[in-house]
């Protein structure tokens, strides 16, 4: 199997101009080939493919206005026009978007994928040597690829692909859900204890700060000296945001993962809810880092993780009559079902009802939901002033189980 290792590299300033060299080539040929397959398609009804690309680039850099591009690794630039044609193929097959042109103002980054080795303590690379890097644990194994990245803020990272061997293992450890919310982060139950974890809230805490900085970029002038370095602050304090917030969440899932066997959590649509009046908090927490990290480390270690359909009413279910309740809101944190007088906790009601359906899908290992028709009906949100329609045909309804 494959695994991935993220380390920070020091390059000195001989190799960093190195590497800017290869960041503007690898940028060039990507975007001078997007452009002319871009071109051709609109002209012949066909594109471009890996290998057109290919042998069109070793002919530009014959030309004496292209000589440049010999400066730096062929096997990168040949890889960039890998990532194109997969670029294009993913949006084809409507898997992604259609690739943009790359701009030197964002993240720069490059692939090898050939002739990287660990020496002496550093990474070694194609015509840059030995760079200086913090590894954090040996690699003994074969490196298939090495994506070196540079960030706004000036900083190098090496992501290194390796081959290793499946030390996958079962398991063994207790079974719990996990309701995420934006009051209490995670809501965690192991069939007999609820416990809650808080929300970090790191664009809150680093705001006043942040905004101090932006409304000095706004007085610099566009293009000067002072701008670039006002530029870079903010960037600092992006960057510091975003490192605080991975930072709790490795931790967070690291703990989850290690004391369970069994992961439940439900299915949430994050880019719907990112359009809410409610995108900010809900972006800041992270929710779709933390279902990432839970899933592919409950991966390697042999555990399972199970996730929930979105349309299964976890919040809106009694646990203890089974009974759906369509009137409460986000708002209502408490509430006391009509039917069988049952006081509840939302997110403690919420996370027993995923507990009892991820054990259901568990046993019968079929990735249903409970209580939904299957046309969709009464599951689009729907404004006071709007007049709701319904579908004339309903199927059986599906009731959930006792």
């Amino acid at each position: 199997m494959l695994d991935t290792l993220k380390v920070r590299i020091y390059p000195n300033r001989p190799q960093e101009i190195a590497l800017a060299k290869s960041f503007g080539c690898s940028r060039f040929v990507f975007n001078y080939y997007l452009n002319k397959t871009n071109n051709q398609y609109q002209e012949t009804g066909k594109g471009m493919s890996y290998c057109d690309m290919a042998k069109d680039l070793t002919q530009l850099k014959k030309l004496p206005d292209y000589e440049w591009l010999t400066e730096v690794t062929a096997a990168t630039l040949q890889q960039t026009l890998k990532n194109l044609e997969s670029g294009l193929k993913n949006f084809f097959a409507k898997r992604a978007r259609f690739p943009k042109f790359k701009s030197k103002h964002s993240q720069q980054s490059l692939r090898y994928p050939e002739s990287c080795s660990i020496k002496n303590g550093g990474l070694k690379l194609p015509k840059l040597g030995i760079v200086k890097a913090s590894i954090s644990k040996s690699i003994n194994a074969k490196i298939k690829s090495v994506t070196v990245s540079k960030t706004s803020t000036d900083k190098y990272f090496a992501a290194i692909l390796f081959e290793t061997d499946d030390l996958t293992n079962k398991k063994s450890g207790k079974i719990t859900s996990i309701d995420l919310g934006l009051s209490n982060l995670v809501t965690t139950f192991d069939g007999k204890d609820f416990n809650q974890v808080e929300p970090i809230k790191p664009t809150r805490k680093y705001a006043k700060g942040l905004k101090r900085r932006q409304q000095a970029l706004s007085k610099k002038k566009k293009g000067s000296l002072n701008r670039l370095k006002q530029v870079k602050r903010v960037a600092k304090v992006h960057e510091k945001i975003a490192n605080t917030r991975l930072d709790f969440l490795h931790k967070l899932s690291r703990k989850l993962v290690d004391e369970n066997q069994v992961i439940i959590a439900e299915n949430l649509c994050i880019k719907g809810l990112a359009r809410t009046k409610l995108a900010k908090s809900v972006l800041d927490a992270g929710w779709g880092m933390l279902l990432n990290f839970i899933s592919y480390k409950l991966d390697r270690e042999g555990g399972i993780f199970i996730q929930v359909d979105r349309f299964f009413p976890s919040s809106k279910l009694c646990n203890s009559c089974q009974v759906k309740h369509n009137s409460l809101n986000l708002s209502i944190r408490e509430w006391v079902c009509p039917e069988c007088k049952t006081h509840h906790d939302r997110d403690e009601n919420a996370t027993q009802n995923l507990w009892e359906e991820g054990i259901r899908i568990l046993l019968t290992n079929t990735a249903g939901h409970a209580g939904i028709q299957a046309c969709g009906e009464n599951v689009r949100l729907v404004n006071n002033c709007v007049k709701k329609q319904f579908s004339l045909k309903q199927e059986s309804p599906v009731t959930a189980p006792a």
